[in-house]
């Protein structure tokens, strides 16, 4: 075995130093500046591998806002400003567009998913699915499951403070679960639960969306026991998980649809539809069901990080929060809940999300970008297929773009001087903008309205009756949010448990 595997090695590594010497000879202008590249790991060692979007943001300062590294003979570029990443992957989406492979994503069963896919046919007909659902005008349809799931969490943490972090990991699977499929979730030992939490280690297990296999792919065929061959294990254990995620909520639908009691939802909506145009072929149904499920690998688990990150970083910022609070009590007067209607007289509020969502976006690296042909910017040579990726992190850390840009200030985005919208930051580029950012984006809204009309985020007391003010730690997966810390969530008073219920 060793021997066979050895001989790969020296196979493939002789590839990859053509490879190099090839591109070299033949590019039209010098590459972007980066770290020194050397013979077969070309500049691999200087790629940071614990929290990558800080090291990255580190070597922006000294090689610029567009990076070069040439990994293991794949070309990989860093984007770390806004100017760069709308130049590229808006005003040239063209040939910015695909994605590279993903290995480990490949192995578990989930490339076939619209936000890996590469830019193509299949891209093409999944994304249409979303498109006019998931529309501004088409998400106003959602509106009323979105506040009855609201109510039920307010409901929930009322009875059990010191569980909110559950609860808001429930509200999170119960939307998307009845938007998609139409089932409502109404206790924590749903089945639809399950499913959504072993879709959720899957997330977690899989790890960034770059690997080391990624540009290595001969270690797939290395045995399960070799040391670090942690994607095998992955793989093996995640594939049952997202098959069940795919087949088990749609094959619900399909059954209640042939019953007559299937409630409205994306996937009782399509397949009406494509029954009724006479494209309800066995393609186009799989190709609903993998997007359908992607609602869920997608959404879940980012909502839920960008409430917890709002919750983290107004208990660090009392101010703010007690101004939303204010704002929030001119509108409702004490006598009401929040509704969508309010957002316009609600505009702090507005600023206050959006200064969470670029100070803590939750995809830190974004989701890995493929050009689709060679390309000269700013007289720098990005060759074809280079994997690119948008340092989110260090976009909203642009002095040039936010002044002070280290500090918590919702008021930056309010008239007259309001500073860049993170839009960019948050939902991503071009044709690969998340097509379901008006869902997420009115779901955070309608809970944090909520939320913060009924409680209040305030310090846990040490044995002396002084505040503990908490060192936040965020953790960095596929998104980020902030590690388990200290907080009390309480009712602001008794009016606002008498309005919660009457809900």
């Amino acid at each position: 075995m060793m021997p066979y595997i050895l001989g790969v090695t020296l196979l493939l590594l002789t590839v990859i130093v053509l490879r190099v010497l090839r591109t070299r000879a033949t590019r039209a202008a010098p590459y972007p500046p980066g770290p020194p590249a050397y013979p077969v790991i070309g500049s691999g060692g200087a790629f940071p591998a614990h929290e990558p979007q800080l090291g990255l943001a580190e070597s922006a300062k000294k090689y610029g806002d567009v990076m070069y590294f040439e990994m293991f003979g794949k070309p990989l570029v860093v984007l770390s400003s806004l100017e760069a990443a709308s130049d590229l992957l808006e005003k040239r989406s063209a040939i910015y567009s695909s994605r590279p492979r993903f290995t480990v994503h490949e192995m578990i069963g989930w490339t076939d998913m619209v936000s890996f896919l590469p830019y193509g046919e299949q891209f093409n007909k999944q994304r249409k699915f979303f498109l006019h659902t998931f529309s501004k005008q088409g998400c106003l349809v959602f509106r009323s499951s979105q506040v009855a799931q609201t109510h039920l969490l307010l409901k929930n943490i009322l009875q059990c403070p010191t569980r909110y972090i559950e609860y808001l990991r429930l509200f999170s699977t119960a939307i998307i679960m009845e938007i998609a499929y139409g089932h409502k979730v109404t206790s924590e030992d749903d089945p639809y639960v399950k499913i959504a939490e072993d879709t959720n280690n899957v997330l977690m297990a899989a790890g960034h969306s770059l690997a080391l296999v990624d540009f290595l792919p001969w270690l797939i065929y290395l045995p399960a026991w070799f040391p670090g061959n942690w994607f095998a294990r992955v793989a093996r254990e995640s594939r049952p998980a997202i098959q069940q995620m795919r087949n088990f909520p749609f094959d619900e639908v399909v059954q209640r649809m042939a019953y007559g009691t299937a409630s409205p939802s994306f996937v009782s909506m399509h397949i009406e539809e494509l029954e009724r145009d006479g494209r309800a072929s066995e393609e186009n149904l799989h190709i609903l069901k993998v997007a359908a499920s992607q609602m869920y690998g997608a959404g879940a688990e980012t909502t839920w990080s960008t409430i917890m990150n709002v919750i983290a970083l107004l208990l660090l910022h009392p101010r703010a929060q007690r101004k939303a609070q204010d704002e929030l009590d001119s509108v409702l007067r004490g006598e009401r809940m929040p509704d969508f209607e309010d957002r316009k007289s609600l505009p702090y509020l507005d600023a206050l999300l959006l200064e969470v969502m670029r100070l803590k976006p939750t995809a830190p690296l974004g989701v890995p970008h493929s050009s689709t042909a060679d390309d000269i910017y700013r007289g720098m040579f990005i060759p074809k297929d280079s994997i690119v990726l948008t340092n989110t992190t260090a976009l909203a850390m642009d002095d040039r773009v936010y002044r002070n840009p280290t500090e918590f200030r919702p008021e930056r985005f309010l008239p007259p001087h309001a500073e860049p919208n993170p839009n960019g930051i948050v939902f991503g580029w071009g044709r690969r903008i998340c097509p379901g950012r008006y869902l997420a984006d009115t779901s955070v809204w309608i809970v944090m309205a909520s939320f913060l009309t009924v409680f209040e985020i305030v310090p846990e007391k040490n044995r002396n009756g002084q505040d503990i003010i908490p060192e936040i730690q965020w953790c960095s997966g596929i998104t980020s949010s902030p590690a388990p810390f200290p907080c009390v969530i309480r009712p602001r008073s008794e009016k606002e448990v008498k309005l919660v219920s009457r809900l």
